[in-house]
């Protein structure tokens, strides 16, 4: 779902230039261009559903709470809870409607195998061409790979999907610069990757918007595209294509292709059960990309990406009182690569995460506990009161 500030770091516009239900010529001309360059078989030409920019903020909402694991206003909370990020979580959401109405042109909508474009004016025939080719690509993705239907069954797990959507967008961005800067090698294309990453670093903060919904949608460009790139650049075409059929399961092994094996996995059985009189919220996989956002909140973001670089796996679970539903609880079990890499990243907890949680269950700070034997920490904050004590994690 680009947005002018993301795919926009190439400088785009979606044009649309037709009667509603029918596709501008732009699009047409370059679904041909997109399917020759990926080898689509048969016919592509994915069917236009033009909406009005008065109708794009009840579309999104529509969208938002079709994707994300629970309501979307439940999910900003969560992650206001949780510490990602400070403010009303009512207000925040609305405000996110408000920037990506503004933002979001267009979208290609899996489930249909539909493009659905903003009914705007018309842009310039080169960056028309350029989104075009982005969007079009993503339909070329479910067409070959499923990947788009994939990522929207992976809401359970937030990292996963992250790093999935990063193969998706990236090299949706590779098939956009090839097909709008025909013969471009491998130089320029590194040049267009470092471009694109140095956009994405000068972006400002939006008014209303906390800073992690800036960095969790730029991510999937920025990485993405890199990740694509050195795929492309070792083994063409035929190493992207295996890319898209089996993306990194974690943002760690985006971000680190050349460690052996995949990161570990913790799986929700080890979590404990929900008490009585609790009702589960929300359980997720926080990832090494979500534990240097959220670290980088109270350090210096490169020593908390260097920290976060030793996470090998983790799961977290949220509960709400059914009594007080402003009373939180929440249990986080991480593991880490060795044994030097938990302590590490359970020091730096230790000293943030009373600030960080502050808001879980208010008025009072969350009590928290701290369990770790190995290479594996357990945290519990506010966590109601049992007849057993947290068991040492293994």
């Amino acid at each position: 779902m680009p947005a002018k500030y993301s795919i926009g770091l190439a400088g785009l516009i979606l044009a649309a230039e037709a009667a509603a239900g029918t596709c501008p010529p732009a699009l047409t001309e370059v679904a041909a261009k997109v399917a020759h360059l990926r080898a689509v078989a048969g016919p592509f030409d994915p069917p236009c559903r033009l909406i009005a920019q008065a109708s794009l903020r009840n579309e999104l909402d529509r969208k938002l709470r079709r994707d994300l694991p629970i309501p979307p206003e439940l999910f900003v909370s969560a992650l206001e809870r949780s510490g990602f990020i400070n403010g009303d979580p009512a207000t925040i959401y609305k405000n996110l409607l408000t920037f990506y109405s503004g933002q979001v042109l267009g979208f290609y909508e899996p489930q249909a195998d539909e493009m659905v474009v903003v009914d705007t004016p018309a842009a310039a025939q080169l960056e028309g061409a350029m989104v075009w080719s982005h969007e079009l690509e993503h339909a070329v993705q479910e067409h070959r790979f499923r990947l788009p239907s994939r990522l929207l069954a992976m809401r359970g797990d937030s990292d996963e999907q992250r790093a999935a959507s990063a193969i998706a967008e990236g090299e949706a961005m590779l098939v956009m610069f090839l097909l709008n800067a025909p013969g471009a090698d491998p130089g320029i294309l590194a040049q267009a990757e470092q471009a694109v990453r140095q956009q994405a670093q000068g972006l400002g903060s939006t008014a209303g918007v906390p800073e992690f919904f800036v960095a969790d949608l730029v991510f999937p460009y920025t990485a993405g595209f890199a990740a694509v790139l050195r795929a492309y650049a070792a083994a063409g075409w035929p190493a992207v294509d295996r890319l898209l059929v089996r993306p990194p399961s974690s943002t760690a092994a985006l971000l680190h292709p050349e460690r052996p094996g995949t990161p570990g996995t913790v799986p929700a059985s080890e979590l404990p059960s929900t008490p009585e009189g609790w009702e589960e919220v929300l359980t997720d996989t926080v990832g090494e990309w979500g534990l240097a956002f959220l670290l980088g909140r109270r350090m210096d973001p490169a020593r908390a990406a260097t920290l976060a670089a030793g996470w090998d796996g983790d799961r977290l679970r949220l509960l709400r009182d059914r009594a007080n539903p402003d009373r939180w609880a929440l249990v986080w079990r991480l593991r880490a690569r060795n044994v030097e890499a938990r302590t590490a990243i359970e020091q730096a907890l230790q000293h943030d995460a009373p600030s960080l949680l502050a808001r879980l269950a208010p008025p009072k700070p969350p009590s928290l506990t701290w369990v770790s034997a190995g290479r594996t920490l357990e945290v519990r904050a506010a966590w109601p009161p049992q007849q057993h004590p947290p068991r040492s994690p293994s």
